[in-house]
Parts: C-alpha cells; sequence; structure tokens
C-alpha cells in the first residue's frame, strides 16, 4: 500500500497527538518507535463492529500485539456496504488515517476508516511479516540516534515526549518477535492439519473396502496414530468438503 505506513497495535496505541516542524500544519501522530503517522495500512482480525444506519462506525481489529480502534464518524454508504458484508470474527485490512481522542486524562489514539477489505490469513501474516521488517529497521535506525544523539526531527522528538532509552528499544523489538511467533506457530499447525488430514484420507482409502468405514472405525484407528477424535471429524469435514471421499451412509466414508 503505496504512501501508507505500517505499524504494530502495540505500539501505534502509545502514540501521541505531536504538532512539529516535521508534521507541517496538520497534527500527526508520533510513537515510541519513532514513526510519524499519518495514513495507515493495517490488519488484523475484526473482532467487534458496530454500526447503526446513517451513524458512526465503531469497530476493533486485533493484530498478535494489540487492538486498533477504528472509528468512522461521518456515514459512508459504500464503507457501510463493506462493513456489514462481514461477520465476526474476520481478517481484514484497514486503509485509514491517523488520529487521537484526547477527551479525559489519556490520549486515545485510533484509526478514521477510509477502506476495510475482508482477506485471508496469508495476507494477514504477509501484513505481520513487512512489518515486522519495517519496525526492526526503524528500531535500529533509533537505536543509532540515541547512541550519538542525532537523528531525524521524528526520532528527537519521539525520545524526548516518551523518554526512550535502549531498553524501551528492546522491549518494541521484543514484542515484533512475538508477532513474528504467531506466524510461524499458525505456519506450523496447519502443516500440522495437513499431515493429519493426509493421515485420515489414507485410512479412508485403505479401510473402506467396498461398503465403507464407519466412524467409530476411523476415530479407533486414527487414535492408533495419534489423531484424536476432534480432528478425525474435522478432517472429515474437509475431506467432505473437498470431494476426496463422501458418505454411502450416515457416518460412513469411502473416498471418490
Amino acid at each position: 500500500m503505496e504512501g501508507a505506513g505500517r505499524i504494530f497495535a502495540g505500539e501505534y496505541c502509545r502514540a501521541r497527538n505531536v504538532r512539529a516542524d516535521f508534521a507541517g500544519e496538520n497534527p500527526v501522530l508520533v510513537t515510541p518507535g519513532g514513526m510519524v503517522c499519518r495514513l495507515l495500512y493495517v490488519a488484523g482480525t475484526l473482532t467487534g463492529k458496530e454500526q447503526h444506519s446513517g451513524g458512526p462506525f465503531y469497530g476493533r481489529v486485533a493484530d498478535p500485539t494489540g487492538v486498533f480502534e477504528i472509528r468512522r464518524m461521518r456515514p459512508d454508504a459504500g464503507l457501510q456496504t463493506a462493513i456489514s458484508g462481514i461477520d465476526v470474527p474476520a481478517f481484514v485490512t484497514v486503509l485509514g488515517q491517523a488520529r487521537v481522542m484526547t477527551d479525559g486524562a489519556n490520549p486515545s489514539p485510533y484509526i478514521e476508516l477510509m477502506e476495510i477489505r475482508e482477506v485471508d490469513r496469508m495476507i494477514r501474516d504477509l501484513w505481520i511479516v513487512r512489518t515486522a521488517e519495517l519496525t526492526y529497521e526503524r528500531l535500529s535506525l533509533m537505536k543509532e540516534a540515541i547512541g550519538t544523539g542525532t537523528g531525524s526531527d521524528p526520532f528527537a522528538c519521539a525520545i524526548s515526549e516518551f523518554q526512550i532509552t535502549q531498553s524501551a528499544l528492546g522491549s518494541l523489538a521484543e514484542m515484533v518477535c512475538k508477532a513474528l511467533e504467531h506466524v510461524v506457530d499458525a505456519s506450523k499447525k496447519e502443516a500440522t492439519d495437513g499431515r493429519v488430514l493426509e493421515k485420515v484420507l489414507s485410512i479412508i482409502r485403505e479401510s473402506a473396502g467396498k461398503k465403507g468405514i464407519p466412524l467409530e472405525e476411523l476415530i479407533g484407528l486414527a487414535g492408533k496414530s495419534g489423531i484424536d477424535e476432534t480432528a478425525v471429524r474435522e478432517s472429515v469435514r474437509t475431506l467432505l468438503e473437498e470431494d476426496e471421499c463422501y458418505q454411502p451412509a450416515r457416518e460412513v466414508y469411502k473416498p471418490l
């Protein structure tokens, strides 16, 4: 998304409304890691939404580090249609402007919604990986700025505003590591699920015979390979959807 910044929720939610020379005439949000936030492109899981006909929209999009508050104060028919077509929970990407609510004691950053799209896990995971790369690059430059006392105006502003130290940067880096671990864990789970699916299909092919294999027998044979009942039932459902097997009778399965 050219021209749009990427940032994790765990860092963005600590941003502050700052007016400085690098910001021009309009206030922008500066984060503890020295990012100047204007237009943002984020991805995560839409965990909640609230929208009344003709009224404002409120939503929450979670990434592995925290939650983005999403708002749209002015009605927009196109956005309302897009939002109504997304069932919670769902992976989404969001394009919007960095904003902050200043009511109360603590500023509360949010994103003013411009565009929202439902996506799949792969798109969400690609966003995590690219956002991690950009964050690491920025934190490395900021670490150098702290050590040398030089650097860009946003870095100087963030260091002053948040009293950033090398230790604080380390905490941000750990946050990024945890986000990447989430992608790795998901990949391992998908790989494991794929192996389970192949094993269950193999059992059906080998044991179905002319009449098919009853579910209870399938669960028993799969259990000898360390596959529990829940995984067998989920695998059978997937195999039916993918036309890898069919049911000649209730809870009896044969390969196609």
